[in-house]
């Protein structure tokens, strides 16, 4: 159970995305006075979180091994799958004020649009936050509240590093396009030195879009801080 010190810390963030059944409902309570709290929900992968078991190969929904995380990617359209997350959405949702939708890009697009309907058609006062998944935002603008632009400045594989002049320019691209529908943006960065973290912080300021900096086991509460004007 996270320690009382990462929740007060965690309480200083304007929005914050938690593994729901790691707190106490009290705990969550506590968190929503001062922060929107969102709940982690995989969509196209399976993973083992929490009280979540996941053991590749052990459910008819499972597809394939995806070794870099431990997760397994699944048949995103099989009514087990959809069983599956509307339970795990239940859950997440019962103390949350809504979820954060990952692995969007993992499964069939079309199944996965589906999916994140029926979420929205089941809690349609939930904020619903997309991870990414730019080619799917044309059918489900209407759907999402936001999007998080994960690995906007910076990336974790192989290592911690700034992207590229390309890679910079394709979050950029996708940034504005995110705002052109009405969307809400923030962003999630990774570093390992406090000169990549004050990169990406920068960059997101030019941008004026909120970033959250940390590693890449996302174990930082407070993430790497901004650094003070010079």
């Amino acid at each position: 159970m996270p320690c009382q010190d990462s929740l007060s810390v965690l309480a200083r963030h304007a929005m914050v995305v938690v593994q729901s059944g790691l707190y106490t409902p009290a705990q969550l309570s506590a968190l929503r006075r001062t922060s929107r709290v969102l709940g982690y929900l995989s969509v196209g992968e399976d993973h083992p979180l929490g009280t979540w078991p996941c053991v590749p190969g052990s459910a008819p929904y499972h597809v394939a091994h995806n070794a870099a995380w431990g997760s397994v990617r699944v048949d995103a359209a099989h009514p087990a799958w959809h069983a599956t997350v509307r339970a795990r959405a239940r859950d997440a949702l019962a103390h949350t004020d809504g979820v954060l939708l990952d692995t969007l890009d993992s499964a069939d697009p079309a199944a996965t649009v589906a999916l994140v309907r029926e979420v929205r058609a089941a809690w349609p006062r939930a904020a619903l936050y997309a991870n990414r998944g730019f080619g799917l935002l044309g059918e489900l603008s209407g759907v999402l509240d936001g999007v998080l632009i994960e690995a906007f400045s910076t990336t974790h594989a192989p290592t911690p590093a700034l992207h590229p002049p390309d890679g910079l320019a394709y979050t950029t691209h996708w940034l504005r396009a995110v705002r052109a529908l009405g969307l809400d943006a923030v962003a999630l960065d990774y570093a390992d030195t406090p000169a990549l973290a004050a990169l990406a912080h920068a960059r997101a300021a030019r941008e004026g879009v909120p970033t959250f900096v940390s590693n890449r086991t996302l174990s930082l509460p407070g993430g790497h801080p901004c650094p003070p004007p010079a």
